[in-house]
């Protein structure tokens, strides 16, 4: 049995070295793999710097070569002299064949427009004649070289090189450089495709160039080279979809196999560059490291079994002498286990406890429990845990509590449960959740700890504090002063009150006593006042004059009374201006009650004024109905006979006295007409009042109202009734229609009031011809709407907001200030509002009523 222990621990030795090995050299391989990967990293960054500082290079030099043809003697002499356009040519001749890189040169005016323009053809240079000059490509980039400065030079982007719009073969690659001087603009067409060829090869060959809308300028493979018009859908997206947006968006940006890099050809256009990085493999790493692979390899192997034969025989022993402390442990642990079942029961017998089903069931109580509780195990076992809570304990609590730990957390909680007998007890309980070895809750453990007379001893001290902030809120929140002091009358305590009365802070007044803040010539009293109050326990109500903290006197009423202890005295100070403040408040109450009694009996008297009034109208339009049907009968006689008069008349042979009698009738005929329109007003006004509402005309209550005030209103004032001058001559009731359903004779007595108070106020108006009051009567879509407007003056502004209260009058000699009021009432039993305004230099009262 040793031997074969010690067989496999040598053989798991040699396989644990192996493993090791392994381990070693796949650490090794990516160790390899990052450095290499970083050191590409780091030749590509200096490879594309490299490629960006060829191309800034080349963008100097040939901005240099532009400046210096851009300040030479002869192109100067031309911008001076446009016409000397000979030696211009031959300049531009010169450099096209000195440099075959130059394509063509122009110059053009300040608007863009073509001057002369010079071509190159292989060897062969051409000047291009003047009409067949062209602006086409200037337009399209005058935008951009119109805000140059004089001297400034402005290049393209790379593009293709074509003729007559179309593209020369084979493809050249260019650049077009523009120089602004005082009298227009030079322009340059650069070959650059050796340039490209030369950042595409230089360092390595595995660089792109593409354009900013990320098409290929050049590929590794030449027929994908410029894209955009070659291969169309070789582009960015296509090579590199996941990062090309990276790629066109940021100067720099790192993939996993490639850095691209932006090179501004000027403020506005650039160009990316974009390398590939190698990438390795672990034959790479085996080819660079294999004579080290198989030499580590040999002397792992030498190790690996060294270390086995050195380290597996004292593990054997340590085997052995582990079985034997086994053997040791074992029956260690059953004392254990008797001694924890001991532990167990006391447990069980001292201590709370309760065990739960992830249902909240009860699954096993303690001994202690029941003991506390009063049930017995086999009447707790599979009910509810709830059964165990006091009624005193909402739903909610129970629900939040359980809530909370069926997430996983453990929760200390105090609950109040319920005894077997009805009574109560608190406990402090432990709550924690059990799990499985798949960390799902299977149930819950609670270890509980009685606090009952701990939460009795809480609730006294709770009812004392309540106890103590009540009293010191009745302290604080007194109307009265309220001060402790002791038997000597040195300040312990005071409110707020006290110190408002006498202007000292709380502070203040604790290192004084009452003996410091009273006159001191009363202080002898005050003094025999606290002896007084020790011996018989209080005194009250005593008036005494005390010094406030700005010196001035107060008048004080105070209180003493000794408390149980007879130590301290409460001293309770009350301000006498509140009493005498109260006193005139009674005074005045009792002379407002005075007044108010006085127009109560006004009332009284007005209401029977009113009543007489009532009496004596009724008995007027009784009469008045009577006269009106005497009248009526000899005036239809008089009608009659009138007219057969005016028929023989018209039979009267033609004379002097035939002119003057029809001349008499016409105003007989008036007069006539006069008596019957008031005979008809007198008529309706001394109907009985229909207390029921009807459709009525509105207009024709107002021609009533003014028929009725007509005697003194010609004396007064001119009235205008939609503009129209009101005559008793001339009456037609039913001119307008503006139908309401109210009571008739009520209404004609709020325009009468109304018209009346006008002409009250026109009356004052010294000048007749000045005077007028003007009726307008319209309607909208709800209402109809009659506005009363004079010239009078005005209502006066203390006036307008009572102007409807009873007793409200603005009349010197005459009036009670009823009739508005009493029209109020009467508009809005009809439903409708009255309102009055100034408007104009002039009252107006607008009633509305519901068409």
């Amino acid at each position: 049995m040793k031997l074969s222990f010690f067989i496999k621990l040598f053989i798991a030795f040699l396989l644990f070295s192996f493993i090791l090995f392994g381990l070693f050299s796949l650490f090794s391989k990516k160790f390899y793999e990052i450095d290499r990967k970083n050191k590409e990293y780091q030749e590509v960054q200096k490879a594309l710097e490299y490629k960006e500082q060829l191309l800034l290079d080349y963008l100097n030099r040939i901005n240099s070569e532009i400046t210096a043809v851009n300040n030479s003697h002869t192109l100067q002499e031309y911008v001076k002299n446009t016409s000397k356009t000979k030696d211009i040519i031959d300049l531009f001749k010169v450099l096209l064949s000195s440099n075959e890189n130059i394509l063509q040169m122009k110059f053009l005016n300040l608007r863009g427009k073509e001057l002369l323009r010079v071509d190159a053809y292989g060897k062969s240079i051409k000047v291009v004649p003047k009409e067949k000059l062209e602006n086409k490509i200037i337009q399209d980039d005058y935008k951009n070289i119109q805000i140059l400065k004089k001297d400034e030079i402005w290049n393209s982007t790379f593009n293709i090189y074509k003729e007559e719009g179309e593209i020369v073969l084979p493809v050249k690659y260019i650049l077009r450089f523009i120089i602004k001087n005082e009298q227009g603009f030079i322009s340059f067409v650069i070959d650059v495709n050796s340039l490209l060829q030369k950042v595409q090869k230089s360092y390595n060959d595995n660089t792109y160039i593409f354009d900013k809308e990320g098409n290929f300028l050049i590929h590794k493979n030449s027929k994908y080279s410029w894209s955009k018009y070659f291969f169309p859908n070789k582009n960015i997206y296509k090579e590199y979809a996941q990062d090309s947006t990276n790629i066109l968006e940021f100067d720099n940006y790192v993939g996993d196999d490639f850095i691209s890099k932006r090179v501004y050809l000027n403020s506005g256009n650039y160009i990316i560059l974009l390398t590939k990085v190698k990438q390795f493999s672990f034959y790479n790493f085996f080819e660079n490291f294999e004579n080290y692979f198989f030499m580590m390899l040999f002397f792992g192997f030498i190790i690996s079994v060294i270390l086995a034969f050195l380290f597996s025989n004292p593990i054997a022993n340590l085997f052995k002498k582990t079985e034997e402390t086994n053997r040791t442990l074992d029956i260690s642990m059953k004392k254990s286990s008797e001694e924890l079942n001991v532990s167990l029961n006391i447990i069980d017998k001292h201590v709370m406890s309760i065990k739960l089903d992830k249902e909240v069931n009860i699954v096993d109580v303690s001994t202690a429990f029941c003991d506390v509780s009063g049930f017995s195990k086999q009447e707790l076992i599979g009910r509810s845990h709830k059964v165990l809570m006091h009624p005193d304990m909402s739903d909610e609590q129970y629900d939040e509590m359980w809530n909370l730990v069926k997430q996983g957390s453990s929760k200390i909680v105090e609950l109040k449960g319920i005894k077997k007998d009805g009574g109560y007890y608190w406990v402090e309980s432990y709550i924690d959740p059990i799990f499985n070895d798949d960390a799902e809750i299977i149930g819950f453990t609670a270890i509980r700890n009685n606090i009952t007379d701990k939460k009795i001893i809480e609730n006294l001290y709770s009812d004392i504090n309540y106890q103590v902030q009540e009293y010191n809120a009745i302290f604080e929140n007194a109307h009265s002063g309220i001060g402790l002091t002791d038997l000597m009358g040195n300040f312990r305590k005071v409110n707020f009150m006290f110190s408002e009365l006498l202007g000292y802070t709380s502070d203040e007044l604790l290192k004084m006593s009452c003996f410091d803040i009273i006159l001191k010539n009363s202080s002898n009293l005050l003094q025999k006042i606290f002896v007084e109050a020790q011996e018989t326990g209080f005194i009250s109500n005593i008036e005494k004059i005390f010094i406030h903290k700005d010196g001035t006197e107060i008048h004080l009423e105070i209180s003493l009374n000794l408390l149980p202890g007879k130590k301290y005295f409460v001293l309770v100070v009350n301000s006498l201006q509140d009493k005498r403040k109260l006193q005139e408040l009674n005074q005045n109450l009792e002379l407002k009650i005075k007044k108010e009694v006085e127009k109560s009996r006004q009332k009284d008297k007005l209401h029977q004024e009113e009543q007489l009034r009532n009496i004596k109208l009724t008995s007027i339009g009784s009469l008045a109905a009577g006269i009106t049907h005497e009248i009526n009968t000899p005036l239809t006689y008089v009608k009659g006979n009138f007219e057969m008069m005016g028929y023989d008349i018209d039979d009267l042979p033609e004379s002097e006295i035939k002119t003057r009698m029809k001349e008499d009738t016409v105003r007989i005929k008036e007069g006539i007409n006069r008596i019957a329109n008031i005979v008809e007003s007198m008529r309706e006004i001394s109907q009985s009042s229909n207390e029921i509402k009807e459709n009525v005309n509105i207009y024709s209550t107002i021609i009533t109202a003014l028929t009725m005030t007509y005697n003194r209103s010609k004396q007064i004032s001119e009235i205008y009734i939609n503009d129209k001058l009101f005559t008793i001559d001339d009456i037609n009731k039913n001119e307008y229609e503006f139908i309401c359903k109210v009571q008739k004779q009520r209404v004609e007595q709020v325009w009468i009031v109304i018209v009346n108070n006008a002409l009250d106020e026109l009356s004052n108006v010294v000048q007749y011809e000045k005077r007028v009051l003007k009726i307008y009567l319209t309607e909208d879509e709800t209402d109809v709407i009659v506005s009363f407007e004079d010239n009078a003056g005005g209502i006066k502004e203390e006036m307008m907001n009572q102007i409807f209260d009873a007793f409200v009058s603005s009349k010197e000699h005459s009036g009670m200030g009823v009739g508005l009021n009493i029209s109020k009432k009467i508009i809005e039993q009809q439903n409708g509002t009255i309102t009055a305004f100034n408007k104009n230099g002039g009252a107006v009262f607008e009633v509305r009523l519901k068409k």
